[in-house]
């Protein structure tokens, strides 16, 4: 039994590091029974990343004061400031309740990182453990405020809302938006929250609702407060369980989403969330079929693929944590259809020497279909492996794959998938490693050091 992070708080999953091998190519058709039959998956084949140096570790976490574990990759989401944000699940003052860090770029490359925001958890009815952060634009300003799920803490210890506003000097000053109940409420958001154009705030918790299954929440602007309300309780069995990421939004107000667990044989689905009169109506669009022949445990969300805003019958992308013909984890692709998809295995972690095993975080893709992540463990290291970053590059009916391998000086263990500027800069946060072991942030990642624009994380 090995755990999704090494935090108080850690979930078990059902994953343990082994021998990656390969036959070197082809990846053999599948036709898994159940709710979508799925189409054949490409063929594929590995090289070493090629570049002209080594990625660049900007920042090693000390786990005191700056923070340890950052789960979260790093946020630019303002177009005229060069702040980018993220959190660390550990880490920060003597609670150890984790922070919330900002990084500049100085002169000549330094990167300065700076404590934006230290939790103080439930015994001072603060968040504790943060895990998912939005960059939200204000109109009156081009500052970024910052919207913060925190896996526990608040006033009933089962995790809060947040919402953190720069100021002249650090800490920013934070503002509670919600404090989950447990049952019949949310408890334990892990993603991010995302907002429609109104302003309203939508999310996953990952235990609590009626059925202890996790919920879909809206958090509605009301002048300058936000109103919690409960959008749908998963009921586990054959329907979702779990969710852990966050939600994507079409064009009519639709929310998707992925489940842990829940589904047709309990190895996790994908749903959506028509608005339907005064509230919603939930559909499992798929449900994953597990091994041998799909993927499993899908603790990553949703990217949507080609042009925004993303349609009722467009293209998502995603990464399954377990399964497919290797048991490491699986790429996937649906083609939306109203309230069904079918679903392609685009990739089968495993399947060749030196892949990557066990993906956790959202798969990114550019407008060529270049596919980007991080697994969180595998690579060169074999058994030992420590993860890796990688990249799928279309070839006619194939895709190249090219990874990079963390080492643990220069990071380990990546949870979250990439991030990216609006330079095309990639970043990713290592769990661990680093000079400290607490984590990491590194970049300069992707093939030959070229900068890659337009890319949808």
């Amino acid at each position: 039994m090995k755990f999704l992070y090494r935090g108080r708080y850690a979930l078990g999953v059902v994953a343990s590091a082994a021998i990656l091998t390969g036959c070197g190519g082809s990846q053999p058709p599948i036709g898994a029974g159940g709710a979508m039959q799925q189409a054949p998956p490409v063929r594929g084949s590995w090289a070493p990343l090629r570049r002209e140096h080594k990625p660049v570790v900007l920042y090693s976490f000390s786990g005191s004061p700056d923070g340890a574990e950052p789960m979260s990759g790093v946020v630019y989401q303002a177009p005229n400031t060069d702040l980018g944000f993220g959190t660390t699940l550990m880490g920060g003052d003597a609670n150890n309740d984790g922070t919330v860090y900002g990084l500049t770029e100085g002169k000549k490359n330094v990167w300065k990182e700076s404590v934006l925001y230290t939790f103080k958890g439930a015994n001072y009815s603060d968040g504790s453990e943060p895990a998912g952060i939005t960059g939200i634009i204000e109109r009156s300003q081009q500052a970024p405020d910052a919207i913060v799920t925190t896996v526990a803490g608040g006033t009933s210890n089962n995790g809060t809302v947040v919402e953190l506003t720069p100021s002249s000097s650090v800490p920013w000053t934070e503002r509670f938006i919600y404090s989950f109940r447990g049952t019949p409420d949310g408890a334990n958001p892990y993603g991010p929250v995302i907002a429609d154009k109104a302003g309203n705030l939508y999310g996953t918790t990952s235990a609590g609702g009626k059925s202890g299954a996790g919920t879909v929440y809206r958090m509605s602007l009301e002048g300058s407060s936000y109103i919690e309300t409960v959008l749908y309780s998963f009921r586990s069995g054959t329907d979702g369980d779990h969710p852990y990421s966050g939600l994507i939004i079409d064009e009519k107000g639709a929310l998707y989403g992925t489940t842990v667990e829940g589904g047709a044989t309990g190895s996790g689905t994908v749903f959506k969330l028509a608005p339907s009169g005064s509230g919603y109506t939930e559909s499992i669009l798929y449900s994953f079929q597990g091994p041998p022949n799909d993927g499993a445990e899908p603790y990553g969300g949703l990217t949507p693929v080609g042009t925004l805003p993303l349609t009722a019958n467009g293209h998502v992308i995603g990464m399954s944590s377990s399964g497919g013909n290797q048991g490491y984890g699986t790429i996937y692709q649906l083609t939306l259809s109203g309230s069904h998809a079918k679903e392609t295995v685009l990739w089968n972690f495993g399947t060749v020497s030196g892949d990557g095993a066990y993906p956790y975080g959202n798969a990114c893709t550019d407008k060529k279909g270049v596919i980007y992540g991080t697994t969180r463990a595998g690579g060169s290291g074999g058994s030992s492996g420590l993860g890796t970053f990688f990249t799928l590059t279309p070839s006619s009916s194939t895709y190249k794959e090219s990874v990079y391998s963390f080492t643990g000086a220069n990071g380990a263990n990546p949870y979250a998938g990439p991030s990216v500027d609006s330079k095309g800069n990639l970043y990713v946060t290592t769990a661990s490693g680093g000079s400290k072991d607490e984590g990491a942030v590194v970049t300069d990642l992707g093939p030959d050091n070229v900068r890659k624009k337009h890319i949808a994380c």
